[in-house]
């Protein structure tokens, strides 16, 4: 003998109202009318570039051994006095007059060790390069072959924004190195 089974005509309604829903959220569909997001931020033109930072005397990359473990590939500067020098171009339209431009090292031993040093550049035509240097740079931390990490270093060169000569945008580069006079 066979069994009827009787649904009634309000649960089928509600059973397809309920799929129409789930079909339209996988399509995507907003019921609620469309919203606009853009989730990857848009990117600006830098006002000013840097093109080059070089450090005198020269970065080398090395592989160092502190302790038994082994470093590979570590930026080292053999010298606690260093000169750092960065060549910078204008990308826009106009001259710029009295870029400020910021210089910061930071010991990542010990953050509260830091030195910075600022310069300006008098004046850039649209396009053109300058070089600035700043010269006589102390490190704040030695590895001596013993510790990888006493002659870490954070430098970060900024050109700061300038409203009152329509730079109106920051600028940063930032390289991380170690300084260890045991390497030659």
């Amino acid at each position: 003998m066979a069994k009827f089974i009787t649904i009634q005509r309000k649960y089928f309604l509600y059973g397809g109202l309920v799929l129409a829903v789930a079909v339209m959220s996988l399509l995507g569909f907003n019921l609620f009318g469309s919203i606009n997001t853009n989730s990857t931020p848009e990117q600006l033109e830098p006002e000013m570039k840097i093109l080059s930072i070089e450090f005198d005397p020269q970065i080398v990359i090395k592989d160092l051994t502190y302790g038994k473990e082994v470093f590979k590939g570590i930026q080292t500067l053999s010298n606690s006095n260093f000169k750092v020098s960065a060549v910078v171009q204008n990308m826009t339209e106009k001259t710029m007059n009295n870029v400020p431009i910021k210089i910061t090292i930071t010991s990542l031993d010990d953050k509260a060790k830091q030195t910075s040093k600022e310069g300006k550049i008098p004046t850039l035509e649209p396009g053109a390069t300058a070089k600035i240097a700043f010269e006589n740079i102390k490190a704040l931390g030695d590895g001596k072959g013993k510790s990888a990490t006493a002659g870490q270093h954070e430098m970060t060169l900024s050109i700061k924004a300038n409203t009152e000569d329509s730079l109106t945008h920051t600028t940063e580069a930032k390289v991380i190195f170690n300084v260890d006079t045991t390497v030659k």
